[in-house]
């Protein structure tokens, strides 16, 4: 079983399922299982746009979660924190990992990624594409895997960055056309719910009180606390607890990050003040989950 890695670089991840290297910041793999990345969170430093081909399987992206059937569609950043679990015997998907740099080294607009709506932070991570639309993309990324498997063309790493562009814009017409379905579905309580959910996952490191969040969105906390509750199940506090210790055990599964580091980064006064946190909300120390998560 692979080592489990709580930030998962490019060089790692292709390690794990690489089935082409064009550069080390680029490569694709072809109907691979996830199942080794199943049992905890983890981040990585590349962008990722995967399909899923065959079986089921939950994903949890920033605490939500998600089921990926067959032509679900996942599209991640550095920013979102990955679970894939309760997947089936037959689970697999097609994937492509890239780096920020990979597209932007011979391109004026250091900002190009963010003109794709679905590389902001407030983007729906998850897609559900019709058939047509499915195998459009599959299509791109099939011409994509075999263009790279020209190990020797001198124009090999061009044409891969040439085909994952037009593969941008093909995502880019695909999700806005599922995000005003999934827009003029939603209820005014839903629509807070997915504001206050950015927010926290913008905001978490350094603010933790309901009231920050409630003042930002123009609401009073009962409301926005009795709002989320209803859409979710859950407090507008717990997603915010949820949220900081999510951060908390992707950043301890890293033995080179010192746990008071870790409550550095999270904006905690001191290292005894974040323990006390985590364990009010994992019931095990900092220390203690580093031994349990294999680290």
């Amino acid at each position: 079983m692979a080592k489990k890695i709580g930030q998962l670089s490019l060089s790692k991840f292709a390690d794990l399922y690489a089935d082409n290297f064009v550069s080390n910041d680029f490569f694709v793999a072809d109907e691979k299982q996830l199942l080794s990345l199943s049992e905890f969170p983890y981040r990585s430093d590349g962008y990722i746009i995967g399909i899923c081909t065959r079986g089921t399987a939950r994903v949890e992206v920033n605490l939500q979660v998600y089921e990926a059937v067959p032509d679900a569609m996942l599209l991640a950043t550095p920013f979102h924190v990955l679970r894939i679990y309760n997947a089936s015997a037959d689970f697999l998907c097609r994937f492509l990992v890239f780096s920020k740099a990979f597209l932007t080294e011979n391109n004026g607009n250091s900002h190009f990624l963010e003109t794709f709506g679905y590389f902001k932070n407030t983007s729906i991570p998850v897609i559900y594409p019709d058939n047509a639309d499915a195998r459009m993309i599959l299509d791109v990324y099939l011409l994509m895997k075999q263009k790279i498997e020209r190990q020797d063309h001198p124009y090999r790493l061009e044409i891969s960055r040439s085909i994952l562009t037009t593969l941008l814009y093909e995502v880019q017409s695909v999700y806005e056309k599922q995000h005003t379905i999934i827009k003029a579905k939603q209820t005014r309580k839903q629509e807070l719910n997915v504001l206050f959910q950015d927010l926290v996952f913008q905001h978490y490191k350094e603010h933790r009180t309901v009231q920050y969040y409630a003042d930002a969105l123009f609401v009073s906390p009962k409301h926005l606390t009795e709002t989320i509750k209803d859409v979710t199940g859950r407090t507008a506090g717990e997603w915010i607890d949820d949220a900081v210790i999510l951060e908390a055990k992707v950043l301890l599964r890293n033995n080179d990050i010192s746990i008071a580091n870790v409550a550095a980064d999270i904006h905690f006064p001191d290292q005894s003040t974040f323990g006390k946190y985590f364990k009010k909300h994992t019931g095990m120390s900092p220390s203690d989950f580093r031994v349990v998560s294999g680290n």
